[in-house]
């Protein structure tokens, strides 16, 4: 803050006279010399050139600048101090000033305009303790924008000015840059449920247990409700010092805070990016520290992440394809694959689960996890879902056609689908239009599904199943509720999940976990599938296990329908011939 305008106290002020002569100079002058000691230091300039330079040279606190001086269209020292961005406060005077002048002093960037026959010592004074004033509020509005008041933590738009100056050295000096981005988990839900009076207190007592955590020299600067920001500069290994600050930031993180009684938890996500091992300029070092918290805000706990070229490609994949998501699916860019179910003692197809895909103009075939959570999250997997039954059905319609008749087809249900108030006739709808028997549809069901809202789904299942479709669980093994939703629900065929079956021939733990599953399904009159299943060994291991059906890369990936056309024709050739075969050995025997 600048020094006050007052002579009586503190050090004298330091006053630019800018005048042509020396009668106008003296005019303002002599009312200043009435004042009592220590009086203010005067300085005159008779030029606009000369009170540039000595403007950027001297600390002045004020310039009483003639009008002469800030109405020539070539020696305005209003524009020109303005174009240099100098901040002396300007009081414009004249012998006589037109009120039109006057106003566009002022809006030139002159404090006040005052004519030399009204100036003496009380006007003056007014007039400095009008700008001392001005100043104050300026200067606090200034703390205010580069100040959070509420932690007394530098700001984000302090900490912007900050990294700037930081990214600037960091090039000059060829050293590096580490930014540290700080999201404090659980907060909002504190400062919802409890109000905003301990929402800040809890912010604030957070800000400062981190800070003073931190070394010399780092500063912890409030860019969000609840993030925080920290540079890093260093010539040697970068991201091991950041890695020494995230174990202590986390070691202080660990004890709870006591906020007006409450004793409370909380977590920290943190991302961290480096300059420039992992980021090119200021913009994409911030935005790889973004993408770095992303990732580590969603785990639980205190977690980081240091930014990943691969990560960041697939949040950019992510965000480019939201959009063309629901012009996909008016486009009929998705396309069906099917995955044989197999008769482990038989070794005949017995069904087929359908498996979305998307035909992607220029990306290619993308496989479900790049776009169904994008789905999900959006609600297109809803009648994503519908364009999957509808399309499953037609297929099947067309190998029955074909004389390849499938027993049985499994098609996903999403949570989401669950939510629509017109799954159950929807699907009843589409059911009669096909033709196809309800009884050779399976859905298949996640845990997540089901557990979401548990009493809903239930009942959405009971009205599907009066029309006759199946269920199985899939991924069995990997939920809580397994067992519950065994008995509460309709469950025709449990699905084991493949992270067991492709473990059972070198984890005895796994191997056990299957024979289990195994057992339950049939103690429960269930069938049960093997999902993932890709060694002879996993099979022979499934086969003595009694197990009913295996689906995995062993026997087929998921294939197109023309291929699965073709596999089934070949297994309806096989069988057939098998038959003529029989028959004629049998002739055989009644001929003998």
């Amino acid at each position: 803050m600048p020094p006050e305008l007052n002579p009586d106290h503190g050090t004298p002020p330091h006053l630019l006279i800018v005048a042509p002569n020396e009668p106008d100079y003296q005019a303002v002058v002599w009312p200043l010399l009435q004042a009592p000691v220590p009086g203010y230091r005067l300085t005159w300039s008779t030029s606009v050139r000369e009170a540039m330079s000595q403007g950027r040279r001297a600390e002045f606190q004020m310039i009483l600048l003639a009008d002469c001086f800030a109405t020539d269209p070539n020696h305005n020292y209003l524009h020109l101090a303005r174009r240099h961005q100098l901040k002396i406060p300007v009081i414009v005077f004249g012998q006589s000033i037109k009120s039109s002048h006057e106003e566009r002093f002022i809006e030139d960037g002159a404090i006040d305009v005052l004519e030399l026959t009204n100036i003496n010592l009380n006007v003056l004074r007014r007039a400095f303790r009008y700008i001392a004033r001005l100043q104050q509020q300026q200067h606090q509005i200034q703390t205010l924008r580069l100040y959070d008041d509420l932690t007394g933590a530098p700001s984000r738009l302090s900490f912007t000015e900050q990294l700037g100056h930081a990214f600037e050295h960091a090039n000059r000096s060829a050293t590096k840059l580490g930014l540290m981005m700080l999201n404090i988990d659980g907060f909002k839900r504190v400062h919802n449920a409890l109000g905003p009076e301990i929402g800040d207190e809890t912010i604030s007592k957070v800000a400062s247990r981190l800070q003073a955590g931190l070394e010399s020299g780092q500063e912890l600067a409030r860019v969000g409700d609840n993030q925080f920001a920290l540079l890093l500069a260093g010539e040697q290994d970068l991201q091991a010092q950041l890695n020494k600050l995230i174990d202590r930031i986390c070691y202080l993180q660990q004890r709870p805070y006591r906020v007006q009684g409450h004793n409370l938890a909380l977590g920290i996500s943190i991302g961290c990016a480096i300059y420039p091992d992992s980021s090119k300029d200021m913009a994409s070092l911030v935005r790889h520290a973004g993408s770095a918290l992303h990732l580590a805000k969603k785990e639980r706990g205190c977690t980081f992440r240091f930014y990943e070229e691969r990560n960041f490609e697939d949040a950019v994949n992510q965000i480019t394809l939201e959009p063309e998501l629901l012009n996909a699916l008016r486009q009929e860019q998705f396309v069906l694959h099917y995955q044989p179910r197999i008769d482990i003692h038989t070794q005949r197809i017995v069904g087929v689960e359908a498996l979305i895909r998307w035909q992607h103009p220029e990306k290619g075939l993308l496989f479900p996890d790049t776009f169904i959570p994008m789905a999900e999250k959006s609600g297109l997997i809803v009648p994503m879902g519908y364009w999957v039954f509808n399309k499953a059905l037609e297929d099947m319609k067309l190998l029955d056609a074909q004389g390849c008749e499938l027993n049985r087809i499994g098609i996903n249900l999403s949570f989401r689908q669950f939510q629509d108030d017109t799954l159950v006739p929807t699907i009843a709808r589409l059911l009669s239009r096909s033709g196809i028997h309800a009884g050779r549809v399976e859905f298949e069901l996640t845990e997540t599904a089901v557990a979401l809202n548990e009493q809903h789904v239930s009942q959405c299942i009971a009205d599907l199943s009066t029309l006759g479709v199946t269920f199985s669980l899939d991924d069995f093994g990997t939920g809580y509720s397994s067992f519950a939703h065994l008995q509460k629900l309709p469950i025709n065929t449990l699905k084991i999940d493949k992270a067991f079956v492709q473990g059972v021939t070198d984890n005895p733990d796994d191997a056990e976990i299957v024979r289990a599953i195994i057992n339950l399904a049939h103690n429960l009159r269930k069938d049960v599938v093997a999902e993932g299943a890709e060694t002879a060994e996993q099979i022979n291991f499934l086969k003595r296990n009694e197990c009913d059906q295996v689906q995995g890369y062993f026997y087929s990936k998921p294939v197109a329908l023309p291929l699965l056309f073709k596999q089934l024709k070949q297994q309806r050739q096989k069988l057939a011939g098998a038959e003529t075969e029989a028959e004629t050995e049998k002739d055989n025997i009644s001929n003998a």
